[in-house]
């Protein structure tokens, strides 16, 4: 260890603000208290890290820590810069807004060290010094270009005409302000729709909000809209791509009708104008919104605010054309984020990927792949590869239905049977309908109109 790195840690090793060290290569070379404190990983798994980039920042993973970690270039040019960072701390889930000074601690190309220090974003209404800002928005762009990449519109892949039909849709919705509706059953990629129309409108460069209105709490939802619609977005944050560009309700069926007149009010409403035109509503279902309007979930107003625009993606098993191309871009995409290369799936496999009904759709493809990759020892995917929960599912698809059972008229097997018990009561009684009669708890008067009516006649009576 230098002598830099020996002061380093000793200084700050304890402290309750957090610090850490990064060497030429980005590797974290320390990483202290505070830090831990903050992501909630010991130091033990995040040292020797490399800091890059990644897809998606937003996770608790130590990927998405290492992005959070990860300088601007310009800091091993020897510039201060300061950038806003996003940390989430992997035990509680909660999600912090940080800003993370580097400081570039000179030496020779191999030498040198850069100390990161994650302090509060201010929180004041004087000018931020340009450089900073200009950083922030380096960042963010950084970011945003990863984003548009992941769900840029051919990222959607498209074969068959149902799938056309909703990129021409994609396409309407992303050169338009319009409320979209996106409905489908889960898995199907709803929300990577939205995401899509979103990265790809003129307000792309904003954040998108996403609420999931059926599993978080009524109150949580509601505290979440009110915040968005009630707060000053310029006053909070000087950075215009950390201000809202889209408001994603997930389950939208499930929103309470309270906050469905809230939000129509505004939307409606001369004090919503100003954010109607930087902020966009996208709304998804896994069911039909007519039916949910029609037992009185969503009312009859907020029905058709959120329905200018609606688009329907249909299920895995209607569009099996594509199938082959989507498993391929799972195995790639599998090779992005890992060491392991697998060059696609064996010929014997497609079969029974094309005869299973997916009913867990890209969702559920998507998982097997990536099962399939983790233990796949080859170039390509064999079926022994394939995971036991999908071999399964294939296995009872395949067992024949058992044949419906034929019913028979309710009035004619009451009469078949009461007509078999009669007989066999003449029989015990040799044809005797008094002693009959007894035996089956009736009088003789009775027993003779049902014979009548069951047409059973008796060989002899007493």
């Amino acid at each position: 260890m230098s002598k830099r790195r020996l002061r380093i840690d000793l200084a700050f090793e304890d402290s309750r603000e957090p610090v850490f060290v990064l060497d030429a290569k980005r590797k974290v070379v320390f990483f202290n208290r505070g830090c831990v404190e903050l992501s909630g990983w010991p130091p033990e798994d995040v040292l020797g890290l490399t800091c890059q980039f990644v897809n998606d920042p937003s996770r608790a993973s130590l990927a998405a820590l290492t992005a959070a970690l990860a300088p601007p270039d310009d800091v091993f040019a020897g510039e201060v810069t300061a950038v806003a960072k996003f940390f989430v701390n992997r035990q509680t889930g909660k999600s912090f807004a940080k800003m993370v000074y580097f400081h570039c601690v000179p030496g020779d190309s191999k030498e040198s060290l850069v100390i990161g220090f994650i302090c509060d974003v201010p929180r004041t209404r004087s000018p931020i010094e340009p450089n900073v800002l200009t950083l922030v928005h380096a960042e963010l762009g950084a970011l945003r270009h990863v984003l548009r990449q992941r769900y840029r519109l051919s990222s959607i892949i498209a074969k068959t005409p149902p799938l056309l039909r909703v990129i021409e849709q994609v396409n309407v919705a992303r050169h338009s302000m319009l409320t979209v509706a996106i409905t489908g059953e889960v898995g199907v990629g709803k929300e990577h729709i939205a995401r899509a129309i979103h990265y790809e409108s003129e307000h792309g460069a904003k954040a998108l909000v996403p609420i999931d209105c059926r599993h978080l709490p009524a109150a949580d939802v509601r505290d979440s809209i009110e915040r968005l619609i009630g707060s000053d977005w310029k006053e909070i944050t000087p950075v215009s791509a950390l201000h809202p560009g889209c408001v994603y309700l997930k389950h939208v069926e499930s929103l309470p009708r309270d906050i469905q007149q809230r939000l129509l009010d505004f939307f409606v409403g001369d004090s919503g104008k100003a954010f109607r035109k930087q902020v966009r509503l996208i709304v998804s279902s896994e069911g039909n919104l007519a039916e949910a309007l029609a037992d009185d979930r969503l009312s009859e107003s907020f029905y058709f605010q959120i329905t200018a625009l609606q688009i329907a993606v249909p299920p895995l098993r209607e569009r099996l054309a594509e199938l082959r191309l989507l498993a391929q871009h799972f195995v790639e995409e599998c090779n992005r984020t890992e060491s392991k290369q697998v060059t696609g799936i064996a010929h014997d496999v497609w079969p029974q990927l094309e005869e299973y009904a997916w009913p867990g759709n890209l969702d559920e493809l998507r998982d097997v792949i990536r099962e399939a990759h983790q233990v796949c020892t080859g170039t390509a995917i064999q079926t022994a590869h394939l995971p036991l929960r999908f071999r399964s599912g294939l296995d009872a698809q395949s067992l024949s239905p058992t044949s419906p059972v034929t019913l028979e008229p309710l009035q004619s097997l009451l009469t078949r049977i009461e007509k078999q018990h009669v007989e066999t009561a003449l029989q015990q009684a040799k044809g005797n309908k008094t002693l009959a009669a007894k035996l089956l708890g009736l009088s003789r008067l009775a027993l003779n109109s049902r014979l009548a009516a069951i047409q059973v006649e008796a060989t002899h009576e007493e």
